[in-house]
């Protein structure tokens, strides 16, 4: 029997009322608060997240969540191999190859958990790919 692989990239939808335990993942994850408030708390120390939150967190990197009352939220998986290439492509113009691109990406992005405040705007805007991509992720449409 074939191991089966996991999508180079997915998206998933939860709500929850009780806190989460730290857990780290070998991938990046964009974790996208949709409703209600929560303490995140990671490398970072606590802080508060609601609506028009996102926080991004790089491989194996602890994270955990105590929601004040329900929290929904959207939570994008991506392989590093896949955030790698996407990074050398975006920097094409002044990288040579993959590796160029994963010291560069580690300089950039020196901090291994940030917290994006979006804006209830911009996240309103968002939403709709987020939901497209949870859509597509649970079909299995993700190529």
């Amino acid at each position: 029997m074939a191991a089966r692989l996991s999508p180079p990239l997915s998206a998933r939808t939860r709500t929850i009322h009780s806190p989460v335990g730290p857990a780290a993942y070998n991938c990046v994850r964009l974790v996208v608060a949709r409703d209600g408030t929560a303490i995140v708390f990671s490398e970072f120390g606590e802080q508060p997240v609601s609506f028009g939150d996102a926080i991004l967190l790089g491989p194996h990197v602890l994270c955990g969540i105590e929601p004040e009352g329900l929290l929904t939220f959207t939570t994008i998986y991506i392989d590093t191999d896949l955030a790698s290439d996407q990074f050398f492509w975006q920097y094409s113009t002044i990288l040579h190859d993959r590796l160029d691109a994963q010291g560069f990406a580690q300089k950039v992005y020196s901090e291994p958990t940030q917290v994006l405040h979006l804006g209830r705007n911009r996240a309103g805007r968002v939403m709709p790919w987020v939901d497209e991509m949870v859509t597509l992720s649970a079909e299995g449409q993700f190529h």
